[in-house]
């Protein structure tokens, strides 16, 4: 099979935790051949996309994890896999690749379906299974917010585009400055936030499951570092050991119809105490730290469901 994987420039890789050189690595043990594509390099001709392409070789040692081993423009269409893995924001640009890889036949299995990442926002996918989520407030206005935070007593304010922590910031009923914060948060009123009950939960970690076509590959759990509140491995949070209990499994079968039927076949969930708080479809991560607690080849579990 020929796998081209969407991403951003090899030399910001780090393969010590890198989810997509850890696939892309299984594909090359797996006897694949694996191509980077740089996204800026998409094009449309007529109704064929084409892209800047580079044959890599891709190596165990961190030293030196790929190999160039040529370098062409090709149809895309010549691929049987392509995979969308360059890391958020979800911005106009990642909105554009989404639009132009629709564009591709359905034989080119895409990883994950181009429509589902342009209209799956990983914040709000969450709230298609509300039974599972905290109180939630998508708003831009400061004075639901605040009512909102008078209702929860504490909240956490995140911007509705975020990725990695960032912006997040925790609010108490009571607290000073809220108005400023939140006109901070909001811009002003002219970007929407998600405000969401407070879960004590997080203290203990947040559990990042890997589901593949539907069905859970396995758990981390996230902690967060000394003080500091988040638990991102972005935000010098550090990963654990997690095995998925009666809850987590409960909120897979829920979501498992909604992600086969709409071409998901890898996604991240995020849950604190239970509940679901992120779905997370553009480049899940986590998948090496996972393979490394439970001593199991998921990157090649992952490949080998496309060799069928």
């Amino acid at each position: 099979m020929r796998h081209a994987f969407i991403m951003d420039p090899l030399e910001g890789v780090k393969p010590h935790k890198d989810t997509t050189y850890f696939l892309m690595l299984a594909a090359c043990e797996r006897g694949h051949e694996v191509f980077f594509v740089d996204p800026v390099t998409l094009s449309l001709q007529h109704s064929e996309v084409h892209a800047a392409v580079v044959k890599v070789k891709v190596s165990r040692d961190q030293q030196q994890p790929f190999v160039v081993e040529s370098k062409g423009s090709y149809a895309l269409a010549t691929m049987d896999a392509v995979w969308i893995r360059q890391d958020p924001p979800f911005n106009r640009s990642y909105f554009y690749v989404t639009l132009l890889l629709d564009q591709l036949p359905d034989r080119v299995q895409i990883i994950n379906r181009p429509v589902t990442v342009r209209n799956w926002n990983e914040k709000l996918a969450a709230l298609r299974y509300p039974m599972f989520t905290p109180a939630t407030l998508v708003s831009r206005s400061v004075q639901e917010i605040s009512e909102f935070l008078e209702e929860q007593e504490r909240i956490t304010v995140k911007p509705v585009d975020g990725h990695g922590g960032k912006g997040i910031i925790f609010l108490n009923s009571g607290g000073n400055r809220l108005s400023e914060q939140l006109d901070s948060a909001t811009h002003g009123g002219r970007h929407w936030v998600v405000a969401q009950q407070y879960l004590p939960a997080a203290r203990e970690g947040d559990k990042r499951i890997l589901l593949l076509d539907g069905e859970p590959l396995g758990a981390i759990l996230r902690l967060h570092a000394e003080g500091v509140e988040l638990n991102n491995l972005d935000q010098g949070g550090s990963a654990e050991p997690a095995a998925l209990d009666q809850r987590d499994h409960q909120i897979c079968e829920a979501m498992r119809h909604d992600l086969v039927a709409h071409g998901v076949r890898f996604a991240g969930i995020d849950v604190i105490g239970g509940m679901l708080i992120e779905v997370n479809i553009t480049s899940p991560t986590g998948l090496q730290e996972m393979s490394r607690f439970d001593k199991v080849d998921y990157h090649h579990r992952v490949i080998a469901s496309f060799e069928s």
